[in-house]
């Protein structure tokens, strides 16, 4: 293995192992709104207050756009020979997460409602996918523990992608059809809402005119 092919191992699997933290982090923050909540209530000065809120905001979404960016960069055939990727837990993961992605750009997830609790499930269920995948898959044992070679850890790294690449495969066509389909459905959305705003604009106008 050249030192080019072992830097691109090693960058793949790191920004994997970031994107699986980040979405662990982002569902914790999103479930932890509480606490900030109160915090922000304590808080006398406008200006701190507003900069709390920012930062927390940030820091919610900003950690989960890049976590499902670094894992859909890994979650190619390619790659999945090389790294070890948790199947099929660590792809289906990210699906997941972008699903919760979706419905926070289209949908009103801010204020604390209905809607709002039913993502942050979404985005808890996603990560917890990523830690499965990370702790009991990638992260499985080594041959210096004993429990390495009992049954369950030896079916857990036999999930590794690096060493099912039959599995790597069928799940790769899996994430890549579920991806698609929700792409499809987020476009779809959104075309309805321009129209809808679109024509709503055009009526206004028409009512000043009148």
């Amino acid at each position: 293995m050249n030192a080019y092919k072992a830097l691109e191992i090693w960058t793949a699997q790191t920004l994997l192992d970031l994107g699986i933290l980040f979405s662990i982090i982002s569902a914790l923050l999103h479930i932890g709104r509480p606490y900030f909540e109160r915090i922000l209530s304590r808080m006398t000065l406008r200006v701190a207050a507003d900069l709390w809120w920012l930062i927390y905001i940030i820091l919610r979404d900003g950690l989960l756009f890049f976590s499902v960016l670094f894992i859909f960069l890994n979650v190619n055939l390619d790659l999945m020979a090389d790294i070890k990727i948790g199947l099929p837990f660590v792809p289906f993961g990210m699906v997941v997460l972008v699903i919760s992605l979706i419905i926070k750009v289209f949908r009103n997830t801010e204020d604390y409602n209905k809607l709002s609790k039913i993502n942050n499930y979404i985005i808890a269920f996603g990560a917890f996918l990523n830690f499965i995948g990370y702790v009991l898959v990638m992260e499985a044992p080594g041959d210096e523990y004993p429990a390495a070679k009992q049954p369950f850890w030896q079916i857990m790294k036999s999930l590794r992608s690096n060493l099912n690449p039959e599995l790597s495969t069928v799940v790769f066509y899996i994430t890549f059809v579920l991806l698609f389909l929700t792409f499809t459905a987020a476009l779809y959305y959104f075309s309805r809402q321009f129209r809808n705003n679109t024509t709503d604009k055009i009526k206004g106008k028409e009512n000043v005119q009148a």
